[in-house]
């Protein structure tokens, strides 16, 4: 079992790259190209994941999840367009019927909430003062993470993380003392 972990586990990493994609069959220059692009713009992946999963026409739609002018920089929305337009060659869906059935499979693997450090902090701080209404709002949201949900909830916790909360250790990302 141990010998075969490694083939196992990479076998099973392509599959859900493929799954998150939507491909059939995973393709190894696509998603190279686009973990080289997503880490050049600097991108949620999320969001990114997301709006890929609405099967849009163009790039528009998932540039909302470039950080910073990403947007601005021709050069960068030049290869995403390119590597768009390999994407949709691939998944290969013409009619209304084939785009709707291939987002809802994409939706089915590519959650529109992740539960973020960012979000985590004014609710467990809250919460030691005894105001536990974040936390529940939390928990809602997270018990259904694949579903669209009220326009309220999306404002509130389908977006970027804020400019500010960038550099801040356990609010930009989880640290470990270990």
């Amino acid at each position: 079992m141990q010998s075969d972990f490694p083939r196992v586990m990479q076998g099973t990493m392509i599959q859900m790259w493929a799954s998150k994609l939507g491909l059939a069959k995973f393709d190894t220059a696509l998603f190279n190209d686009m973990m080289k692009l997503m880490i050049e713009t600097s991108v949620d992946y999320t969001i990114f994941f997301r709006e890929l999963s609405n099967v849009p026409e163009d790039i528009a739609p998932i540039a909302k999840s470039f950080y910073g002018e990403s947007v601005l920089n021709d050069k960068l929305m030049q290869q995403w367009t390119e590597w768009f337009g390999r994407w949709k060659a691939l998944v290969n869906v013409k009619t209304k019927e084939e785009i709707e059935a291939l987002s809802k499979k994409m939706k089915s693997v590519n959650p529109k909430y992740a539960l973020r450090e960012w979000f985590l902090v004014p609710t467990y701080k809250h919460a030691t003062h005894g105001d536990y209404d974040l936390v529940h709002q939390l928990q809602e949201i997270m018990n259904k993470p694949y579903e669209e949900q009220s326009e309220e909830v999306e404002n509130l916790f389908y977006r970027e993380k804020p400019a500010e909360l960038f550099d801040i250790a356990g609010v930009s990302h989880v640290t470990c003392s270990s």
